[in-house]
């Protein structure tokens, strides 16, 4: 009998999206399932320039068969639907859908142009389409969580099949849209390899490049914020918090704020710095080597992440797995992992003051920082590979694809 055929589709690649493909395939092959179902990966692009991830050689990544539909990422929200790409990326997945005729397809987002395809792709072959996605209630600006809005999304996302999310909030919201009765799996979506990043953030090896390229001094202590320079990362925010901070030490203490990545509000951000006269404390650098990250996070006092809305936040998953106390926005969706004075703190992201107190909190209290440090790695082990690859083992279950163990 041929093995049946599962698509995982996804915006572009990016090597979260590979470890975790990669993880469930092995998973199958050390369950002897690999030859009753064989796992696909489509990706709508090779590369999204908005991240700092190479699309070279994109096949490599992934131990199982890769289809590329175009080369670069053409965005997201509802002018991607009239992107001149369009037209020729559905046509390529028409034709690879026909081709492969999966039972089950896994798609990237709920309101994606190739998703909403697929599902319709899907009726004829009464196969099953479900969403991986990480969208919450408070996740966006107001304006596009409007009644109308909201109800136009509910009729899209109930003709989804099922729905893999990462957390309860995201989870409440699912069914919010879907109705209460749908098919939600939970801790199914935005884990990371937390060995290989606990792994990485052990070996210094790397140490003095990784120090060069942030403008620091070896063993200096620094705060760590690295994020794509845009609105919704509150960077001006932040560095108006920490000048507060700044102006709150002595002339002997010292201190440093890595702010690191790009993006169209760099010259906002620039003017910030310069208003709140940081130029001596704030270090801008480009996107680090993916591999260089965890090590980054771990030589941090703590890492932030500030968004006024944000659907997740890999990076707070990054941080902790390293070892590394975390401050972020309660209005992410990566608050779930973190527990006050545990692992790190939350903050509301219009609080400037409470900000200030806890970068002040984390740099006079060394035994605190090395209390949240320990705790860190040991808060990750309850969102795992582990339990995320058995969640899509239950949807193949679920759906008929394997036998109930």
């Amino acid at each position: 009998m041929k093995p049946q055929r599962v698509i995982i589709l996804f915006d572009s690649h990016t090597p979260y999206l590979a470890f975790r493909v990669n993880a469930l395939q092995r998973e199958m092959v050390k369950r002897g399932l690999h030859g009753k179902i064989e796992l696909h990966v489509v990706l709508t692009a090779a590369g999204w320039s908005s991240y700092g991830w190479g699309a070279d050689a994109v096949q490599s990544h992934y131990e199982v068969p890769v289809h590329i539909l175009s080369k670069e990422f053409h965005g997201l929200g509802l002018r991607s639907f009239f992107h001149p790409s369009i037209p020729g990326i559905l046509f390529k997945l028409a034709a690879l859908f026909f081709k492969l005729r999966p039972r089950i397809t896994f798609v990237g987002g709920y309101d994606r142009p190739e998703s909403i395809f697929c599902r319709l792709l899907s009726y004829p072959f009464f196969a099953k389409v479900g969403v991986m996605h990480d969208s919450r209630f408070n996740d966006a600006e107001s304006f596009s969580k409007s009644i109308i809005i909201e109800f136009i999304k509910s009729l899209v996302v109930a003709r989804y099949s099922f729905f893999m999310v990462p957390g309860r909030e995201c989870a409440d919201y699912t069914r919010f849209l879907a109705g209460a009765k749908a098919q939600v799996f939970t801790e199914a979506w935005n884990v990371v390899d937390n060995d290989a990043i606990a792994k990485a953030a052990d070996d210094g090896t790397h140490d003095a490049d990784i120090c060069q390229r942030l403008g620091v001094e070896q063993g200096s202590r620094y705060f760590f914020f690295p994020a794509r320079f845009t609105l919704k990362k509150n960077i001006p925010f932040v560095l108006r918090a920490y000048a507060v901070f700044v102006r709150g030490l002595g002339d002997a203490e010292k201190t440093q704020f890595v702010l690191c990545g790009k993006g169209r509000e760099k010259e906002i951000i620039l003017q910030t710095i310069a208003e709140q006269s940081l130029d001596q404390h704030v270090k801008l650098c480009e996107w680090l080597p993916y591999e260089l990250m965890p090590r980054a996070c771990r030589m941090s006092t703590a890492l932030i992440l500030a968004s006024t809305h944000d659907q997740w936040g890999m990076t707070v998953n990054e941080s902790l797995s390293a070892g590394t106390p975390v401050l972020v926005s309660n209005r992410c969706g990566a608050h779930e992992l973190v527990r006050n004075n545990e692992n790190g703190f939350t903050f509301s992201p219009d609080d400037e003051g409470h900000l200030s107190a806890l970068f002040r909190q984390l740099h006079e209290e060394v035994t605190l920082v090395a209390r949240l440090r320990k705790n860190c790695a040991l808060s990750m082990a309850c969102f795992s590979i582990r339990q995320f690859v058995e969640k899509y083992i239950e949807v193949f279950e679920c759906f008929g694809l394997l036998d109930r163990e």
